[in-house]
């Protein structure tokens, strides 16, 4: 019975630190992903240095409010509602910061970097092999013909 008790607390163990380990992994990777986002805003934006120090703040607390906004929004069309309601209050701030024309395209850059990431990752994905075929070399595994 020790010994099954030794087993257990050794396999609890050795999942916990996989679990810490795959988190410290996100974070690393969220992180990348955040200086990236920052990088390509910025240059869309053409932010000059005191622009930037002016932005990042407002931004950083923009995107927050976005993030819990997203997440805790069940009904789609009241979280989209909610987020269209956050972007427009944050309009005057960026308008402050950035001016009126510059400030329009802040959302657009959002959402060609999300594009960019998302057909990055796609492009990772692929390059991965998931499926039979390509575990095989791309020849189909033998097995039940279906008929239609």
């Amino acid at each position: 019975m020790k010994k099954f008790y030794l087993l257990l607390v050794l396999v609890s163990i050795t999942a916990f630190v996989n679990a810490q380990e795959d988190v410290i992994a996100n974070e690393k990777k969220q992180q990348g992903i955040d200086a990236l986002k920052v990088a390509f805003i910025s240059k869309e934006l053409e932010l000059t240095p005191d622009e930037a120090q002016k932005f990042w703040p407002v931004y950083n607390q923009y995107a927050k409010e976005l993030k819990t906004t997203i997440n805790h929004g069940n009904d789609a069309l009241d979280r989209d509602e909610k987020v269209l309601n956050l972007r427009k209050s944050y309009k005057e701030q960026f308008s402050n910061v950035l001016g009126q024309q510059r400030m329009n395209k802040i959302f657009n850059a959002e959402g060609r970097f999300r594009n960019l990431l998302i057909k990055s990752m796609r492009d990772q994905n692929q390059r991965i092999p998931n499926n039979r075929l390509e575990q095989q070399g791309g020849r189909p595994r033998p097995g039940p013909e279906r008929r239609h």
